[in-house]
């Protein structure tokens, strides 16, 4: 609140609002958050009921914390108690060949102004990749812009369009409706992105309808292609001139030394599988070596078990037979590398005494659920490093199958109906499992008869999956379900995490609404919040866009042909 810079209040407050509309069956019976905030008449909690006033969706809470700001007397900041009085200013916007940046002044009594810069990616189609705040007026974040853009010979004037307050709420509506509550981007987020979403929905909110925002293509409509401010791709025949002996792998030396044939060859080597297999693997951990050390041969305990627990469980690309031969690979290559660089026998024992176990578990870690859902997340990330939107596009569907061969063998066959199945369930979930069942059994069949749709949307395929998804939370983080969250709300979640994943729930998506959805389940706010547990302790895979299941076993018919659809089109 003392700070000079007047949006560190904002991203610290922000991230505090969602939790107020967190499920109470996760808190300690009797706690209501909001009403800690106005029972302790300090004012650090009267300036967290500003931000709950201003930027909670929730109207009984901004009408509590109305009513508690009423008798309330400590003075506040203007970036506090303006809030209730903010408005926008200018909005303008650059492109680069991935996503355009949309940057909205924020204008508060007292000469407070502010800039909410929100990346927008434009693939798969636009969504809300990064935003940070800056507490500065535009003219001066121009000026820092244009300052940094000139270092690399361009010119920020050249590219930057005014937006109307219009245009630019339409924008970042269509971003913020694409990304969910639960999507960071696949590389976790930015430092105050997905954090301050609730600032950046508040702003989304001051700015007025009507607008034109994107296009078919992903592009701000209007705003011309050329003024974008295209990222440098390096062509394989300009590789010499960065560098003049030429861009080599790692196991190239500049001597023209080949360090794979040679290891191959090597008595370190003699009993390894000769195939292709394992050059894919030796080839890769001389990539490891080079990024840990910037020497391909440099092997130590750290690097080894940076491999062995981080690497090597979550790789997306290196086939299972690749990965396989990993136990027998490293240490040959180990003690070869340490040969070759005249390390002591001693020290090598060292690193291998450390690598030895951590192989042995590597099965049981390839395994795990959550690596799994890295290594899927995986596939976009490589998908995005490559820019080819078409890659995007194979990896998403990937993503959301479970695997590119699960994708390529993907049926339309229905989900067969199921009972609930409580054999690897811990017992003392089993009376609150069948509770949960019996809210989902009667949630689904009341939305079917509400909205008259047809079974196979909505019915006993979706059932299955939620029991599924519910056994699955079960049996990798059955905490998850031994809080005191209610059964109905965790029924509901259930039912909004299938929904979502297949394409049936959500404005634009299907034929239900959340707004359906709560209806039939007795919700009087929509579970997105206990969802997000439940996706996080299933081990889903996060999506930049929409749930992604991670599983063909969760998907219904109709989500499945719609998946086939679409790779069919992109099949050409």
């Amino acid at each position: 609140m003392r700070d000079q810079d007047v949006t560190a209040f904002w991203v610290t407050a922000a991230p505090l609002v969602p939790l107020l509309a967190e499920d109470p069956g996760n808190l300690p019976e009797g706690v209501d958050l909001l009403q800690t905030f106005i029972d302790v008449d300090v004012a650090e909690t009267t300036a967290l009921l500003h931000v709950v006033t201003a930027l909670s969706d929730e109207e009984d809470f901004r009408r509590r914390g109305r009513s508690a700001l009423a008798t309330r007397r400590q003075p506040m900041p203007p970036q506090v108690a303006g809030l209730a009085e903010a408005t926008v200013g200018d909005a303008t916007v650059f492109s680069d060949s991935q996503g355009d940046n949309l940057m909205i002044e924020v204008v508060l009594p007292k000469a407070v102004r502010a800039v909410l810069v929100v990346y927008i990616a434009r693939d798969p189609l636009p969504y809300v990749k990064d935003t940070f705040l800056i507490g500065q007026p535009l003219q001066q974040v121009h000026a820092d812009y244009r300052r940094i853009l000139a270092e690399s010979a361009i010119s920020l004037d050249e590219m930057l369009e005014v937006l109307s307050p219009a245009q630019a709420g339409a924008a970042l509506t269509e971003a913020l409706t694409a990304t969910p509550v639960v999507a960071v981007g696949p590389d976790g987020g930015g430092e105050q992105w997905p954090l301050v979403r609730p600032f950046v929905e508040f702003v989304r909110d001051l700015l007025p309808a009507g607008g034109r925002g994107y296009d078919g293509d992903g592009r701000l409509v209007g705003v011309e292609p050329r003024t974008a401010l295209e990222i440098m791709q390096m062509e394989p025949d300009d590789a010499e001139d960065l560098d003049p002996d030429g861009d080599l792998p790692p196991w190239i030396l500049e001597d023209g030394t080949d360090l794979l044939a040679e290891f191959l060859a090597s008595e370190q080597a003699r009993d390894l599988d000769p195939g292709e297999a394992t050059a894919d693997v030796v080839t890769y951990l001389f990539l490891v070596a080079a990024a840990a050390t910037g020497d391909p041969l440099e092997w130590t305990e750290g690097t080894a078990t940076w491999l062995a627990e981080d690497l090597l469980p979550t790789h997306p690309v290196l086939p299972q037979n690749a990965l396989d031969l990993g136990p027998t690979v490293l240490p040959a290559l180990i003690t070869w590398a340490h040969a070759r660089n005249g390390i002591s026998p001693s020290r090598t024992a060292a690193v291998l005494e450390v690598v030895h176990p951590l192989l042995e578990d590597l099965p049981a870690r390839y395994a795990d659920p959550r690596n799994r859902a890295r290594r899927l997340e995986g596939y976009v990330e490589f998908a995005l490093e490559s820019g080819e939107p078409g890659e995007l596009r194979f990896a998403d569907l990937a993503l959301r199958v479970g695997g590119y061969e699960e994708l390529r063998a993907l049926e339309v066959e229905p989900l067969p109906a199921e009972p609930l199945r409580l054999d690897e369930v811990p017992e003392d979930l089993h009376e609150r499992a069948r509770e949960i069942d019996g809210h989902l059994v009667a949630g689904l069949d009341r939305l079917t008869r509400q909205l008259d749709l047809n079974a196979e949307l909505f019915g006993g395929e979706v059932l299955t999956a939620c029991r599924r998804l519910l056994m699955r939370v079960a049996r990798i983080e059955p905490a998850a379900l031994r809080r005191r969250a209610s059964t109905r709300i965790t029924a509901g979640a259930l039912a909004w995490i299938i929904g979502r994943g297949n394409d049936l729930l959500g404005q634009g998506y299907g034929p239900v609404h959340a707004k359906d959805l709560m209806a039939a389940f007795e919700l009087s706010s929509t579970p997105s919040q206990r969802a997000e547990t439940l996706m996080r302790a299933a081990a889903l895979p996060r999506s930049l866009v929409g749930v992604a299941l991670g599983d063909a076993e969760l998907l219904v018919s109709s989500g499945r042909r719609e998946i086939l659809r679409i790779l069919a089109v992109l099949d050409g």
